[in-house]
């Protein structure tokens, strides 16, 4: 299972997704050039090298590929909405991007719960910031906020830029454990909420040519235990969000997934420490006698503290995470995924992707 970082390592996801830009060109280069050189010496035109003409293509490509992965929009006059500024991210998000000039949507799950964190957004922030109340379960509360984005848009926006999921829900414990109350309420926030509030947006994101930015998780592609849950919504989400890409494509529509790390998303999505623990004791006490007995208060021990890590070190650094939704958000030509993850996470999706299973298995799982 992917591990928690301890100490905090410097952040080379942009290093990552420059290379995963520059692949594909320096393919493409090399290839040219090799049918270039064999065109013309077969032809007897020039006597040039391969390796010459790969060269040259090389500058070119990558100096293009620069050019355009670091070009982005101006702010101004734009608008963006985020869901789930109840957490770290998505507050934190919401300053960043109001200090960098859009008109920004928070949304808060709930006025009651948030009431001092609002007050505290709405303190620091500038007067284009706007506080919404938007439950993703809510059908009332999708519609309210379509009403009053589309009334509140800056002058002269065709629709809104960017809608951003941050709003998520973590469900932790066995497969088995977890009641079917739970289960609904993990689908509901993560995957159906998501996929509806999209649905009711997605006239204002077309008329503006603008992008939906989902926080997802690295989970989505590692199976993990008494994560079972978390990893199938993710997974769905992900696929989900693939074929949303596809779809929009016609009309100018890009559509980014940002995976953090298992400790985030299993850390900074909560709203108090006691949280999960108490989610976990609760799908104990649900369970029949049997299946109590069966698993046996032993391992339900253990698992309890396998859970406490998630509940500690809150003040973990956010700013890669951030860094990759503010480049989904503003560069003209976003990554379609972006993994702000450490070394040693990145290396297992890897990984799992890509080994047979039985190998993957003897390395991280037996």
């Amino acid at each position: 299972m992917p591990l928690p970082s301890a100490s905090k390592e410097p952040d080379d996801s942009q290093t990552w997704e420059l290379a995963e830009r520059c692949l594909l060109p320096i393919a493409f280069s090399h290839a040219i050039a090799v049918i270039l050189a064999t065109i013309l010496n077969t032809l007897s035109i020039s006597q040039t090298s391969s390796f010459v003409l790969f060269l040259l293509l090389l500058v070119i490509s990558v100096g293009f590929t620069l050019f355009y992965h670091n070009l982005k929009v101006t702010a101004a006059g734009k608008a963006v909405l985020i869901t789930g500024c109840d957490s770290r991210v998505g507050y934190t998000l919401s300053k960043q991007l109001d200090e960098l000039g859009f008109t920004v949507f928070a949304g808060f799950n709930t006025k009651v719960e948030s009431e001092e964190a609002m007050q505290k957004l709405k303190q620091e922030a500038s007067g284009r910031l706007h506080i919404l109340q938007l439950d993703v379960t809510s059908e009332h509360d999708i519609h309210s906020t379509f009403l009053y984005v589309n009334e509140n848009l800056p002058d002269g926006a065709p629709g809104l830029w960017a809608l951003i999921h941050a709003a998520a829900w973590v469900t932790l414990g066995e497969c088995e454990w977890v009641p079917s109350s739970v289960l609904r309420r993990s689908v509901d926030i993560n995957f159906i909420g998501l996929a509806r509030l999209t649905q009711v947006f997605l006239p204002l994101i077309r008329r503006s040519k603008g992008r939906v930015v989902i926080v997802s998780s690295l989970l989505a592609r590692i199976p993990s235990p008494v994560r079972g849950i978390y990893c199938a919504v993710k997974a769905a989400v992900e696929a989900w969000a693939a074929c949303l890409r596809l779809e929009m494509r016609r009309w100018g529509v890009d559509v980014v997934i940002v995976e953090t790390s298992e400790y985030v998303s299993g850390n900074a999505w909560l709203k108090d420490n006691s949280s999960l623990l108490e989610q976990a004791r609760d799908m104990w006490t649900q369970l029949d006698p049997q299946t109590r007995k069966e698993y046996g208060q032993e391992l339900f021990q253990k698992e309890m503290l396998a859970l406490e890590r998630y509940t500690q070190k809150t003040d973990i650094d956010l700013t890669p995470v951030t860094r990759a939704l503010i480049d989904g958000v503003m560069k003209t030509f976003p990554m379609r995924k972006y993994t702000p993850v450490s070394r040693q996470e990145r290396i297992q999706a890897l990984c799992s992707d890509y080994l047979p299973k039985p190998v993957y298995d003897i390395l991280y799982v037996n």
